[in-house]
């Protein structure tokens, strides 16, 4: 099988002078949002890490906080915290926040995408839906401090995979809008997705371009549940130069 390929593949970041104006202007929207909560938090002694694992008893490697993960009913998106082992992450990195949307029961009615390897499950017999898609992970340091995004490949969160054009239209329906764990932390992973749009969009069109390149590669693979394919694209980040970034384009 070759080496295991754990980490993802670095993408170039994209070129925000190409989005239009009203995009721009949402992402700076994010982008306040997302400084005050980490300065509301920072104030009360408090960091989006802090809140996800209070109460929560011994942090362990793999097991996903908050217990039971954090799913909004109405929204239809779910996320949790974990770490890997350290040979898996980052020097720097605690952990990772996973996200995702159940579009069946947004009425989106995607079509998964049927790679060797997918598991398709039925639609569930309520309103949740039983497919849930996952677009992308925002690693944190000890601080709470984010460090990159990345994709991953199917075995890892056990979704649903679906092809980067829809996963894409999922990005405008993250929310979570719920007070439980700490509704600051919540707003910040909404307004996180905002603010890294354009990052995530390419991540996972990067993460469709690797996997097919790996299915070329190993044409007896099932790509979708080959273990020597765990993190697909990653990007590094840094909010204060996202910000710069946008207001240039803004002229702000």
């Amino acid at each position: 099988m070759g080496q295991i390929a754990r980490s993802g593949a670095e993408i170039a970041p994209p070129v925000l002078r190409k989005l239009p104006r009203g995009r721009l202007e949402e992402m700076h929207d994010a982008a306040e949002t997302v400084i005050e909560c980490e300065t509301v938090l920072r104030k009360s002694g408090m960091s989006v890490l802090s809140e996800v694992l209070r109460d929560q008893g011994t942090f362990t490697t793999w097991e996903r906080y908050p217990k039971g993960d954090i799913f909004d009913p109405e929204t239809h998106c779910q996320y949790f915290y974990h770490a890997h082992a350290a040979d898996e992450m980052l020097s720097s990195e605690n952990g990772h926040f996973h996200l995702f949307v159940r579009p069946d029961a947004l009425g989106l009615n995607l079509t998964p995408w049927d790679l060797p390897g997918a598991r398709i499950p039925a639609d569930a017999p309520d309103d949740t839906g039983a497919r849930f898609a996952h677009f992308g992970a925002i690693s944190v340091n000890a601080k709470g401090t984010p460090l990159r995004i990345f994709t991953t490949n199917r075995w890892v969160t056990d979704e649903t995979f679906y092809r980067a054009s829809d996963m894409i239209r999922l990005l405008d329906h993250f929310a979570i809008e719920l007070a439980h764990p700490n509704w600051a932390v919540n707003l910040w992973l909404s307004a996180m997705v905002s603010l890294y749009r354009p990052q995530f969009e390419a991540l996972l069109e990067a993460r469709d371009s690797r996997i097919q390149a790996w299915l070329d590669s190993h044409p007896d693979s099932a790509v979708l549940e080959d273990r020597g394919l765990q993190n697909i694209s990653e990007l590094a980040i840094d909010t204060h130069a996202q910000i710069a970034a946008i207001e240039a384009e803004l002229d702000l």
